[in-house]
């Protein structure tokens, strides 16, 4: 798929801030796939969708969410940070006809994560973290990980907004404590 189609698409239902980022979490993944060895045709079209329903209208969120992926939103129902990622996947498949699994969990799992991701799955979901403009505590420290061990640096970024949410009394989905968990496990073996 070409990847200017999809930056012009992008480009007609999101504000310019959130273009830009998009744009900034496509550069940062193709950045990490070249390190990491990843299918860089999947990445970009990962990371550029990741957000593509992101200021969509919560209601039309929910009743996509409600529709296509009951089971795994009903308890996050009121959570739009989480939504957006799931409505992304319906409008992956169904406006842009993507049906490659890798490309769709990437898009759904960018903002929770979950067991046992993929390599493009992880490279999505941590270059949404780090892209350049974020800045929060300890993101230089995440980046320099990411260089060098994408586990380490998703497992620091995982502990790092399990704390803040915890911290923040936010609901905190079952995706990330799971990832979490696994990548400590994989790495005490």
């Amino acid at each position: 798929m070409d990847i200017d189609y999809l930056k012009n698409e992008l480009k007609k239902v999101l504000s310019i801030k959130r273009y830009e980022h998009s744009i900034r979490v496509l550069e940062t993944a193709t950045n990490l796939a070249s390190i990491y060895k990843a299918n860089n045709s999947k990445v970009e079209i990962a990371a550029i969708l990741h957000d593509y329903a992101k200021e969509m209208n919560n209601t039309e969120i929910r009743n996509i969410c409600n529709i296509f992926f009951k089971e795994e939103t009903k308890d996050y129902m009121n959570v739009d940070e989480i939504l957006h990622s799931f409505a992304g996947v319906y409008f992956a498949k169904e406006k842009f006809k993507i049906s490659d699994f890798e490309i769709l969990n990437a898009i759904k799992y960018h903002t929770t994560g979950r067991k046992e991701m993929t390599l493009i799955e992880k490279i999505v979901y941590i270059s949404d973290a780090i892209e350049p403009k974020r800045d929060y505590p300890h993101v230089e420290e995440i980046r320099k990980l990411a260089l060098v061990n994408l586990d380490d640096a998703i497992l620091f970024e995982a502990n790092r907004k399990i704390e803040y949410l915890v911290k923040n009394g936010s609901i905190i989905h079952l995706n990330s404590v799971d990832m979490r968990n696994h990548l400590l496990m994989a790495k005490a073996k």
